[in-house]
This record gives structure tokens, sequence and C-alpha cells, in this order.
């Protein structure tokens, strides 16, 4: 591997650094803030989408074992999925869970302005 050559910065680009250093600690409030929203989001929607596959799923009498032989995800892994607030399951698994169900998953995208 190469030698790291370091230059000590002139003293425009030393205050040109600590500016932007500066403007950036003002931002990382706001940008954690929005991650944290957008994560939160995230989650809120996986719930309803869980929440209502299980609802489906007693609405037609079929237990844990029926779903897991239908998509071949265990048993516990479907019971942590449905009663796990945190969990962050993959598309594939929602929609072999949808399909056992004769669902089927829809995912859009929007443009936000």
């Amino acid at each position: 591997m190469g030698q790291r050559i370091y230059r000590e910065p002139t003293a425009e680009q030393a205050a040109r650094y600590r500016k932007i250093r500066e403007l950036i600690s003002e931002e990382i409030p706001e940008i954690k803030h929005e991650a944290k929203a957008m994560r939160e989001n995230r989650r809120v929607a996986i719930q309803q989408a869980v929440a209502m596959l299980k609802s489906e799923r007693e609405h037609q009498g079929m237990s844990l074992a029926d779903i897991s032989s239908k998509t071949g995800i265990s048993k516990s892994a479907i019971s942590k999925l449905e009663n796990n607030h945190e969990a962050n399951p993959t598309i594939n698994t929602l929609v072999k869970y949808a399909e056992a169900l004769r669902m089927e998953l829809s995912v859009s995208l929007t443009v936000k302005r």
C-alpha cells in the first residue's frame, strides 16, 4: 500500500473546512430527526400490512401451520412476524404470506414534492 501524504491546509482552506464542519454539525440533529421519522413511518406501514395478513388468515380459519406449509416459512417465523412490532420482513416474505391467503401485495411509489 502507498504511503499517505499529508499537507497542512492554508489558513484560507482551514477556515473554509471549519465553516463546513460548523454547517454540518448544525444540520445533524435535523437529519437524525428526519431519518428517525422515516424509519418509524416504514415500521408502521409494515405493521399495518402484517396486521391485515394476520386478520385475513384468522378470517379464513387458517393456522400458522397452514401458512407455513403453503409458504415454506416456519411457524415460529410467522408467529414472530405477526407478534413482533419491530419485525422487518422482506418483500418476498410478505408476498409469500399474501399469496398463501390468495391476496396480492401491492407496493406503490410516489414522488415527494
